[in-house]
This record gives structure tokens, C-alpha cells and sequence, in this order.
């Protein structure tokens, strides 16, 4: 697929590093015989080299993927909202789908979004900011879009806040700058304390077991 702008793009990205502004994960404590700096130690005999990283245990693998199944099995059934994640970097707007996004503190006010190996984790670091749009359940496109499903034959446009894009029409819009990071397995928290907000009445979109959903009419009791 070619570049566009705004048009989440989930490729892999390396391990953060001190450089790419995030703290890098503690070193194990050295093991007797180890190599100094915590190296792999050389390797004798038949002129083997060292490791090459991949794993020989496949079983046990195979039942930490079966795992990990299970557990986003289990938590598709925790129904939650849809965002569109933004931010912008060398005049090139990008965004993401995101449903992993929570209030952490109202003093002062700061939102939590859960970020894995993507675009936007690189271009935080740099950015320091970035936009949360609450999508209407009549967005289900820009959720699509924005998750590199399929492109919306709808145009996505912004609105601005300070530099920072917010797509139009959504129920809410959140402008955050980061002020804290925390990596936590194989995802990063990114905190942002929330500079700008809007909000208006309507119904929102929901995700739920993999699929974008409205949310029906509640009684009045």
C-alpha cells in the first residue's frame, strides 16, 4: 500500500531505545560466565557462533500464543469506545484506531492511551502530543480507515487545536501532551495531561468481540 496522510500504517518498528525518547528495558543481572557488558559469551568447540535468537522451545510458544488468544477472546467481551489517536510530524498528520484509552487522574487531568509496535509509538517520542477523537456510532468508517481495514470513501477532515489535528465530528475531542511514558510488556502507556477539551451529546460508536457497534436505546428505569 503507497503513503497517505492520516492512514494508519501498522508496521513493525524496532525495540525503543534510549534515543527514540522512551527509557530501555532494565538488563537481566549477568549470569556466571558471561561475557563483559552482559554479552553472549563465545561459544567453543566445532566452531559454533553464538545463539541466533530464535527460540527452541516451540511448544511452550505455541501455548503462550494460545494464551494470548485467549485473552483477547476475553477481554473483546469488555465493550468499550473507539478513538482516533493523532498527531502530527513533519507536516504529516497521522492517526490511528484505538480502544485502549482511559481517564487516569481529574488532578490535574490526564488520559492514558495503550500503544504496541506501530507508527504512532515512533512518532510520539518526537511529537510529545497527540489528539483523542470519541468517534459517533456514524464514524464507523473513520474506525476502519484509521485501522488500515479499508479506506473511507468519506475524506477524513480535522479540526485544530494549538497544531494538533482532532478529526471533525466526533463526540469528544481530548488534546494531550505527554508527560509520562511506562512500558508494560509488549505495549507502551503513553499518559498525556489533557490541554484542550470539547464534547457534545450523541451516540457513541462501541467495539465489542472484534466488531464496531451502536449502542441500543436504555429504558428510561
Amino acid at each position: 500500500m503507497t503513503e497517505r496522510e492520516g492512514v494508519a500504517r501498522l508496521t513493525r518498528v524496532a525495540t525503543p531505545t534510549a534515543s527514540s525518547g522512551l527509557m530501555p528495558p532494565p538488563r537481566p543481572a549477568a549470569r556466571p560466565g558471561a561475557a563483559p557488558g552482559g554479552g553472549v559469551p563465545p561459544v567453543s568447540g566445532r566452531g559454533l557462533g553464538p545463539p541466533t535468537g530464535v527460540a527452541k522451545l516451540t511448544p511452550k510458544a505455541a501455548a503462550v500464543e494460545a494464551a494470548a488468544r485467549s485473552l483477547r477472546q476475553a477481554m473483546g467481551r469488555f465493550a468499550t469506545g473507539v478513538t482516533v489517536v493523532t498527531t502530527i510530524d513533519r507536516n504529516t498528520i497521522h492517526g490511528m484506531t484505538a480502544n485502549a484509552f482511559l481517564s487516569v487522574s481529574l488532578r490535574p487531568p490526564l488520559v492514558l492511551v495503550s500503544l504496541g509496535r506501530c507508527r504512532m509509538s515512533e512518532m510520539l517520542p518526537r511529537t510529545r502530543r497527540y489528539g483523542v477523537s470519541v468517534l459517533s456510532h456514524d464514524q464507523a468508517h473513520f474506525a476502519a480507515h484509521f485501522a488500515a481495514q479499508r479506506a473511507s470513501a468519506v475524506e477524513p477532515t480535522f479540526e485544530w487545536h494549538d497544531g494538533l489535528p482532532l478529526l471533525e465530528g466526533a463526540l469528544a475531542h481530548l488534546a494531550c501532551r505527554v508527560v509520562d511514558v511506562h512500558a508494560a510488556g509488549d505495549h507502551v502507556l503513553w499518559i498525556g495531561e489533557v490541554e484542550h477539551l470539547y464534547h457534545r451529546d450523541g451516540e457513541p460508536l462501541l467495539f465489542y468481540t472484534g466488531r464496531f457497534g451502536s449502542l441500543r436505546a436504555l429504558p428510561d428505569d
